[in-house]
């Protein structure tokens, strides 16, 4: 599969992996469990939906903090993201990065604008890290299973 395909696999891997989720998952929510758990649980059904696709050349990492062995910078301060799918070991510029995720509980927006700034970096050209695509997921956490669930709040592109 090409490149051009994989890309354009994104959106309905996403979905399917954030329906997944929203359907199995919802004693973590209206349990408040921390981010970082929720996250972690919902890269596996990412990656899920990533080797359905035939994208098994991608690895799913949470809190991932490296650049091809060096720590990621952006703006002279080492960086973490929250979720990523990526080639381990390749630069963004060889293609090797495909998706980034910064996840943010919908009742804890302290930082929510500062993750959607590093969004942007990270599919810019800019920097260096080429993502292809970026996305800010709000998590709906509480008691009642209505108002809990992961959405896509922003989505970022490549710019080519």
């Amino acid at each position: 599969m090409d490149r051009t395909d994989s890309v354009a696999l994104i959106p309905g891997i996403m979905q399917s992996a954030i329906n997944s989720f929203n359907s199995n998952e919802i004693f973590l929510l209206t349990h408040n469990v921390s981010e970082r758990c929720i996250c972690a649980k919902f890269a596996g059904y990412l990656e899920r939906e990533l080797y359905r696709q035939g994208l098994v050349q991608y690895s799913v990492d949470v809190e991932y903090n490296r650049n091809t062995g060096d720590p990621k910078r952006l703006h002279d301060k080492n960086i973490v993201v929250d979720l990523i799918v990526h080639k381990r070991g390749y630069s963004g510029y060889e293609d090797g990065n495909l998706i980034c995720i910064e996840m943010k509980k919908s009742c804890n927006r302290a930082g929510l604008n500062a993750d959607k700034q590093r969004l942007q970096d990270l599919v810019s050209s800019e920097y260096g890290y080429y993502y292809f695509v970026g996305y800010m997921i709000l998590i709906g956490v509480g008691q009642t299973p209505e108002k809990c669930g992961l959405w896509i709040e922003s989505e970022y592109k490549r710019k080519y």
